[in-house]
């Protein structure tokens, strides 16, 4: 019988790139789909990276919107008020590069990405 380090559960385009790194890092995967490879939720987009999710959500800078989050009435953000001392270093890295120019460093990159997805 041969020996198998990794089973890797999905042959979608995240399932597959998985088992290619591991197999790259030297171990001996199992792919394993319940249906055709590639014919899930990889075939429902057709392998398309959507390209207006490019820009990364940023900070509220909106006090109305500030002040819905920290009175728990924002149904896009829950948190324990008990896990906040370990998140502040975060949050606080999150705002720092929420400025409106950082999300166009990587653009061009990114773009790269989307258009080599639609060829």
């Amino acid at each position: 019988m041969a020996r198998t380090d990794v089973i890797v559960l999905g042959a979608g385009i995240v399932g597959v790139s998985v088992a290619l790194h591991l197999v790259r890092r030297g171990l001996t995967v199992a792919l394993v789909d319940r249906g055709e490879v590639g014919g899930g939720t990889s075939y429902g987009n057709a392998g398309v990276v959507e390209g207006n999710a490019l820009f990364p959500p940023s900070f509220p800078t909106r006090l109305e919107t500030l002040l819905r989050i920290a009175f728990k009435r924002a149904p896009e953000v829950n948190y324990h008020a008990s896990c906040l001392p370990r998140v502040v270093p975060w949050l606080m890295a999150f705002w720092r590069n929420s400025t409106p120019q950082r999300p166009y460093r990587h653009r061009a990159g990114d773009a790269a990405v989307v258009r080599a997805c639609r060829r």
